[in-house]
This record gives structure tokens, sequence and C-alpha cells, in this order.
């Protein structure tokens, strides 16, 4: 993917004027660059009775093995389906070493069983950010130190995340980019667009709008509007609960309540629809950074997602720490 220009180099090599200079280092490498993926849909895409495109009548699915930054493993953003196929098979090898994997049968099932690394356009991704485009979070020192931190001294339900409390199940809050599994499907009116999860039954209802309201409650998903621009939807959120401000499953980002989340959906084809976001905030970030993936149609509907009744996180996180302050009770 990359050149070095060499000719000139060669030729300085070859030289007794080259051969007297004292050794310089090899130039760097260019850094890799990102071609923007195409918008155009194929034709003939179904639109509603306002001729935007419409998103509704399918269950919108995801099923990709979770890789967010970029990994040592690829170097490049599209890889091929043999170095996909080989990068999952390594990792899923790895993680099913952990003992908390060999225990849970629907660990085996989440992390093992995906369609591989993601599928955009009929490219095999390496990731999901794009921008920039080395594939790394840009967070400033102040915000990294935030997402380093354990969550181990959070011994209060209240204080756990709100999926651990079936509250906002990953998947459903801007932006849609902590789980790998996801299904959503849309209904869409002249003023609003809902986005219906499937991860806790979650409905975002959007408003058409050009602005933000200034004052007022917002939802556990922030305050969003949404628009087109031109077969594109766009959706941007603001004011997002501050206390679900760290997000990501392997690795981790900053989403504060001043950030903005700028939402993207585009229906490439009949069963496939791209999603990109952007997260501005220069108080977490050094520059805006762009990530993205396509949603593909599945064959089946929307399934039930009872977290209330198989949560047994919580309660044994919060025995834990109970048993932990209890070991480290002094005794006479």
């Amino acid at each position: 993917m990359y050149r070095l220009l060499l000719p000139i180099s060669l030729f300085l090599l070859a030289t007794p004027f080259a051969a007297a200079q004292p050794s310089q280092p090899p130039p760097a490498e260019p850094p890799p660059a990102y071609t923007p993926t195409s918008l155009v849909a194929e034709p003939g895409l179904p639109r509603t009775q306002s001729g935007h495109p419409d998103f509704q009548g399918v269950i919108w699915a995801t099923n990709f093995f979770p890789v967010f930054e970029s990994n040592p493993m690829l170097k490049t953003l599209v890889v091929s389906e043999a170095e996909g196929k080989s990068f999952v098979e390594t990792m899923v090898g790895g993680i099913m070493k952990n003992p908390v994997f060999n225990i849970d049968p629907e660990g085996h099932i989440i992390i093992g069983g995906t369609d591989g690394l993601p599928l955009v356009r009929g490219e095999r991704r390496s990731r999901l950010i794009v921008l920039p485009a080395d594939g790394k979070v840009p967070l400033t020192p102040e915000a990294r130190k935030i997402v380093s931190a354990s969550s181990d001294e959070m011994d209060d339900y209240e204080q756990r995340p709100s999926g651990e409390r079936c509250l906002v199940l990953s998947g459903s809050s801007p932006s849609h980019a902590t789980i790998s599994y996801n299904r959503v499907q849309f209904i869409q009116t002249p003023d609003h667009i809902v986005i219906h999860g499937e991860n806790g039954d979650e409905a975002r209802i959007i408003p058409f709008a050009e602005r933000h309201a200034p004052t007022g409650p917002t939802s556990w998903y922030g305050d969003s509007i949404a628009r087109w621009d031109g077969d594109t939807l766009v959706v941007e959120t603001i004011r997002q609960p501050q206390g679900e401000a760290v997000r990501g499953l392997f690795q981790k980002f900053l989403v504060n309540a001043d950030a903005k989340v700028i939402e993207r959906f585009t229906r490439l084809a009949k069963d496939e629809l791209l999603y990109q976001f952007t997260v501005e905030d220069p108080k977490a970030y050094t520059t805006p950074w762009l990530a993205e993936y396509s949603y593909h149609a599945s064959t089946t509907g929307m399934f039930p997602s009872p977290c209330h009744e198989h949560n047994y996180s919580l309660p044994n996180i919060l025995l834990g720490k109970r048993m932990a302050d209890l070991r480290g009770v002094k005794r006479d």
C-alpha cells in the first residue's frame, strides 16, 4: 500500500560522496491515508413518500469480531479474507484462554461465533476507527487517565455502568460502538426518526430539528436531533449522561456530557446500511475522530432482551466487593 521513492537514495549510496557522509536514518514511512467510503448507493432503493431513503422493513444487524482501534497484527485498514480469518482465529484463541470465558458458555458464542471482521462495501476492515488514519483514539493525556482508571472502586449499585444495571445496554447509546453484535430497526415519519434496538428493547425517538433545545430534560441517550444531508440521515447528540462517559469493551474511549456525537446512516444497498460516527470534544481528544462499519440485513427478526431476568452480574459484582471488604477488615 505504501511506496518509498528510492532512486535518488540509491544513486547517492553508489557515489563516493555518499559513502563519506555519516549514516542517515531511513526516510520515515508516509502516514497511512484514508480514502472516504463511497456513499453512492445502488439504484432502485426504496424511498418514503417524502422522497428520502427508506430504512424501514429491514432488521439491520451486526455480528463482527469486536475490533475498535488498529492492531499491530494488521498493518492496513482493508485486509484480505485470509488475513482477517487468521487474525480472528488467533484473537479468539487467546481470549478463550481466559477462565471467565471458559466457564461461560455464552462467552464462546459472543466472542467466537461472529462473522469475522467488519465488512464494508465488500471490504474486510481491520478496525472501526478510520480517522485519524493510524486508527487510534486521539485521547489527551488527561482523558487517557480517566479511561484507564479501574472500576473496582465502584462498590455501590448506582455507581455501576448502566449496562450492568440493565438500564441502557451496549449498542444503544450514541455512538453504537460498544458491542459487536446488535440489531436495530427504524420507524420514519415526517417529524421523527425512531431507532429501535434489540439490546434492552430500547427506542431512541429523535425529532427532525435545526437546533437543540437549550434546556429541558435529557434521556439516557442524550439530546438528539436529526436532519437529512442528501440521502444520508444525520443525527447529532449532545448532553449525554456524565455517568456513562467511559465507553468501550476491550478498548476504551470517552464521551463527556459536553461532547458532540454525529452519527450518519446511509443505505448503500438493499442489504447494507453504512453507519459512521464522529466524536467532537476538545477536552478529551486532540482532534475529532471518525469510526464506521456496516449493518447488514438480517434473515431473522428482533429477539427479546431479558436483561433483568438473567442479570447475575450485578449482584455477583457487589457480593465480590463485600467479600473483599471483609477480607480487608482487621481482626483481633
